[in-house]
């Protein structure tokens, strides 16, 4: 799912291109964006995580906010495009994890500052937490005007296992 979030990531991305990576953790979606990316911005909620990131990934383009992403209503911008990589750092700690609500607010804020033709993709895990986050979001998601926003689902049908992914692009 995340190598689809990130071909659908791929028209935005150009070299005047301001991309956020809602969720840093290991920084494989912040790495995709510095591909051609003016400037990523990226949240991380730990620490550590960011620090590791910091060393493996040292680009004067990459800012990296040790805070949650509910900071992204801060940003005073146009992006052309978010990721959110919902679930846990691989590497970190599992007990320190993005709540539903929280995600819901960056991921409204994310929409909101999101230009005209700019894109989202959203990839959740199916842990009992991320199903919760999932389902706070999708709800959300799906009273959205689908000529503004239109969202599709992206998910193996034959697997409840499997990351799935929400790709959405702003329309007007």
């Amino acid at each position: 799912m995340v190598e689809l979030s990130h071909d659908f990531l791929k028209p935005v991305l150009h070299r005047d291109a301001i991309m956020i990576d809602a969720t840093l953790g290991t920084g494989r979606d912040s790495a995709f964006f510095l591909t051609k990316a003016r400037r990523v911005i990226a949240f991380e909620i730990q620490p550590e995580t960011a620090a590791r990131c910091r060393q493996r990934m040292n680009d004067p383009r990459l800012e990296i906010r040790v805070e949650n992403h509910t900071h992204i209503a801060d940003l005073d911008l146009e992006a052309d495009g978010v990721i959110f990589n919902f679930g846990w750092d691989p590497e970190g700690s599992h007990d320190i994890v993005t709540q539903p609500e929280d995600s819901l607010t960056a991921v409204q804020a994310a929409l909101h500052c999101l230009r005209v033709k700019g894109r989202m993709a959203l990839v959740f895990y199916p842990h009992a937490r991320g199903r919760q986050e999932a389902d706070r979001i999708l709800a959300w998601l799906r009273t959205l005007d689908h000529r503004r926003y239109p969202c599709e689902k992206a998910e193996l049908i034959n697997s409840d296992r499997s990351p799935f992914c929400v790709l959405i692009e702003r329309r007007r």
